[in-house]
């Protein structure tokens, strides 16, 4: 199973969002009726007052070699009030992984690690919010004590009623047997091309261990699509596919370019207006 070049998408996404970049200076639809927006560019970083939302995202994960892991994770969210959200990943499953790796466990070897619960606090409104977020993981996989904690900045922009760009540092902070420390700034453009669908991209920068940062920090990129399933007070289920490259550049490795590492998955979410 083949990813599809990464400049064919880069090119193909680059065109969907100046399409996007033409028409986003149109009327905004009429969302003042609704808890909580259906276009993704409009949506918040925290989740309104009592409103609630589960996800189930499964993905295929591929790694030079051939080797090729599946994960499924279950999640939800719940807005307490208007600036405070928790979160919370109840079941990160791997459902199977290369011989020899493990195969169906609570606790993914690449991906999530363990379960996690965490808090969103928007401090600052507008067409741009900026929040902060605190995660903790605990370990599940064998062979694997201990657990990571991860504080984060989110900041929003919502140029236009279409546009929205996200940028998210964080650090990850493991304590186990083997204790490290990683740095992640993903950047994410999302444009309405109607109401409901939109395109997006992400970048930006990941270090997967600062303690050798020159040869473990790469550029991402990723591309998604997404459908929202309009209700009466905002959307009642989000579908979101994406593909993504996420350590396409490695600028401190002699072979830079490694495109033979990719992820390729499904989210849904659906949301409960109590």
């Amino acid at each position: 199973m083949r990813p599809p070049h990464p400049y064919v998408l880069a090119i193909a996404a680059s065109l969907a969002v100046a399409l996007t970049c033409r028409t986003a200076h149109g009327d905004p639809p009429d969302e003042s009726a609704m808890r909580l927006p259906v276009p993704e560019s409009e949506r918040p970083i925290t989740l309104p007052r009592l409103v609630a939302s589960a996800a189930v995202g499964f993905t295929f994960e591929r790694y030079p070699g051939d080797l090729d892991y599946a994960d499924l994770d279950v999640s939800g969210r719940f807005g307490i009030i208007d600036d405070l959200s928790v979160h919370a990943l109840v079941a990160p499953l791997q459902l199977s992984s290369p011989p020899g790796r493990g195969h169906f466990e609570y606790g993914q070897s690449v991906g999530n690690q363990g379960p996690g619960v965490g808090a969103t606090y928007r401090f600052v409104r507008g067409p741009v919010e900026v929040g902060a977020d605190l995660t903790a993981y605990v370990f599940t996989i064998p062979g694997l004590a201990g657990g990571s904690l991860t504080p984060s900045l989110p900041i929003r922009f919502h140029p236009t009623w279409a546009l929205r760009v996200d940028v998210d540092p964080n650090v990850v902070f493991q304590f186990s047997a083997v204790n490290a420390v990683r740095l992640h700034v993903p950047i994410t453009l999302r444009a309405n091309l109607t109401r409901s669908f939109d395109v997006g991209m992400t970048t930006g920068v990941s270090s997967y261990d600062l303690s050798n940062a020159s040869r473990d920090t790469g550029i991402p990129l990723g591309f998604l699509l997404g459908y929202a399933l309009p209700g009466s007070q905002g959307p009642v289920a989000d579908i979101d596919p994406f593909f993504t490259f996420p350590y396409l550049v490695l600028p401190g490795r002699p072979s830079p370019t490694n495109s033979g590492q990719w992820e390729l998955g499904l989210t849904v979410t659906g949301f409960i207006y109590l």
